[in-house]
């Protein structure tokens, strides 16, 4: 094999990179706006708060069930052409679910939605494999957390500006979410390209179940999703209820929360970035995690308590600095040792499926306890220490410098 040192990777990877993370983060805006349409939704359909919770965690129940499968069985295709056929899906997703006459047809529309998005994600791996030396991975992480950020920041902002122009109609503002989609796919579909990546030239590439076997079978693959877990619970319950709780609790608007929820994605993804960077650099990314998820409990806890707007933009501000832990806890899978290509995609997509885990959990978990309360304000305190979660993967997890493949 030659040398990595003699690889040559173009500048264009750039570009091809960029535009798959901005369409896999469009995905994130639309599943994490669903609070700001809510209680739109709730009030046309007549939702129960269970519904809702339901509602909530309906768009991850397809990651959590296929992602192993998926990325399996996808991670042999064209990354390109995979791509495209998951958001053309998503874009006839968000369609069926603006023109739902009833819940259960919004259910199976936001399932179907949550499918197309994990379907996705092995045309990450394999796309940052063929284009990017090991070094910059956690670039590309970073560079997806500031879209992530970006995207998802500027989404809480739009949706309900969306809303109100359309006088509340939610069904309108998902067909907007659709044209947006319809516009992604045509520019990937321009823009996206496939390289070979010389450094896989000579690697043995497990075949069947071993490749399964072979992603699934590391400690720290298991330690670093089960530290997802906990963090995306408590994400997924304040995204579902917490504009909610803010309208009902403090006559907060639900233009004003979603700029509060807003400023801590946006932070978080940008701030990131570099906090990422200085973590890797010091080789100290367990001691990282661990403040960061310190840090994340107790700005959750705050914005529960407060109905200050002033205090809520500041904690805010902290809790998207606490979002850092994401771009260093996702590159676990690249730091696995000896890791092949289809066995990375595997590894990326269960740690992907375990964000869903969490994500889907939180709003379920977040309803029943807000039946069981009655209170949402006791539910939502309680989701606050899920992020536990982060302090324990901190204090296990082994970081390792990421490795090209295992030759035979």
């Amino acid at each position: 094999m030659t040398p990595q040192t003699a690889i040559i990777y173009s500048r264009y990877r750039w570009t091809v990179i960029s535009v798959w993370l901005f369409s896999s983060v469009s995905s994130f805006m639309v599943l994490n706006t669903l609070g700001i349409l809510l209680p739109s939704i709730s009030a046309d359909l007549d939702l129960s708060p269970s519904q809702q919770g339901l509602l909530g965690s309906a768009s991850h129940w397809g990651n959590i069930a296929l992602a192993i499968p998926l990325s399996w069985a996808t991670s042999r295709l064209s990354p390109k052409w995979l791509t495209a056929a998951t958001l053309t899906m998503a874009t006839g997703c968000l369609f069926l679910q603006s023109f739902a006459p009833v819940f259960f047809v919004l259910l199976v529309g936001r399932l179907l939605f949550g499918i197309s998005n994990i379907a996705q994600m092995p045309a990450r791996v394999l796309l940052t494999r063929q284009w990017f030396p090991p070094k910059e991975v956690i670039l590309v992480n970073g560079l997806s957390n500031v879209l992530f950020g970006l995207v998802v920041g500027g989404g809480l902002v739009a949706a309900p500006v969306v809303l109100d122009l359309t006088d509340g109609d939610w069904r309108i503002t998902l067909r907007v979410f659709g044209l947006y989609f319809a516009g992604i796919t045509v520019l990937w579909t321009i823009l996206g390209r496939e390289r070979t990546n010389q450094a896989d030239q000579d690697v043995v590439m497990p075949q069947g179940l071993d490749v399964v076997k072979g992603a699934l079978g590391h400690r720290d693959l298991w330690i670093g999703g089960l530290g997802f877990v906990g963090s995306t619970l408590s994400f997924g319950a304040f995204l579902a209820f917490y504009p909610t709780l803010m309208l009902e609790e403090f006559g907060i608007s639900l233009r004003l929360t979603g700029g509060i929820l807003a400023l801590g994605v946006v932070v978080g993804g940008i701030g990131g970035m570099a906090i990422a960077w200085a973590a890797s650099t010091s080789g100290r990314q367990g001691a990282f995690l661990q403040v960061l998820g310190v840090l994340m409990i107790g700005t959750n806890v705050g914005m529960v308590l407060t109905g200050s707007v002033p205090a809520l933009f500041v904690l805010s501000f902290f809790n998207g600095v606490a979002w850092a832990f994401f771009p260093i806890l996702v590159t676990v899978p690249f730091h696995l040792p000896g890791i092949r290509p289809r066995e990375l995609a595997v590894a990326f997509a269960f740690t992907m499926m375990m964000t869903s885990v969490g994500t889907s959990l939180g709003p379920l978990i977040t309803g029943f306890l807000q039946e069981a309360l009655d209170d949402l304000k006791m539910a939502l305190f309680l989701i606050s220490f899920t992020s536990i979660s982060l302090v324990i993967a901190g204090g296990t997890l082994r970081f390792r410098e990421p490795r090209q493949p295992a030759e035979s």
